[in-house]
């Protein structure tokens, strides 16, 4: 069985652009506004580097929106494998869930078990690359994400700076952290040294 860190995207690996239509950050619609966030890079590659398979699991609901295609997505997806490969860094694997419970795309419009917080995109990525869950983390930027790692089993890492820190129970996850860079780095001092317990808090 093989080992993982399921990553969310937007807002962990890069940057999530502020929609002044709605009033909040939204998932980049074009390659022109797509920036990895510092240190994504040199994340991925150090994970790679360290046997860890590494694998996306994010919501996507822009198409069920009507914000951006299945061709814009898959572009998008393109450019970022491309920008993590600048620095010898791969993705081992790419999930999406597109559904969302107001899509204006009918097909779109269900009740899905891989939106998260449900754990539906790790259990997918489980059962196609032999992922042993209890043994993997995830990483995301959200509560959501925190409950879809647990719920499959995880261990979970939440990436958030410390001026948008979100009340999260203390025994949610492992480590809270300012950036992906950082939870890496951390997670595989971690993973190297004598098992003493739960990872640390970091303040």
């Amino acid at each position: 069985m093989n080992r993982a860190v399921f990553l969310d995207r937007d807002g962990v690996i890069n940057a999530a652009p502020y929609n002044p239509l709605e009033g909040k950050r939204d998932s980049p619609y074009s390659v022109a506004e797509f920036r990895l966030l510092p240190g994504a890079k040199r994340a991925v590659r150090l994970l790679n580097e360290a046997g860890w398979l590494t694998v996306v699991v994010s919501n996507q609901p822009g198409v069920a929106k009507g914000k951006c295609t299945t061709g814009v997505l898959d572009e998008l997806t393109e450019c970022l494998k491309a920008r993590l490969g600048e620095a010898g860094g791969h993705l081992d694997g790419v999930y999406y869930c597109l559904h969302h419970p107001d899509a204006v795309v009918p097909e779109l419009r269900v009740a899905c078990g891989c939106r998260k917080p449900r754990p539906g995109l790790l259990f997918a990525a489980a059962r196609d690359f032999q992922i042993d869950l209890i043994k993997s983390y995830m990483i995301g930027d959200g509560l959501q994400d925190v409950e879809a790692g647990l719920g499959a089993g995880c261990k979970a890492i939440l990436v958030q700076p410390r001026s948008r820190r979100t009340a999260i129970p203390e025994a949610s996850v492992s480590m809270v952290t300012g950036s992906l860079l950082e939870a890496v780095e951390q997670l595989l001092r971690e993973e190297r040294a004598p098992r003493n317990g739960d990872l640390p808090r970091l303040s």
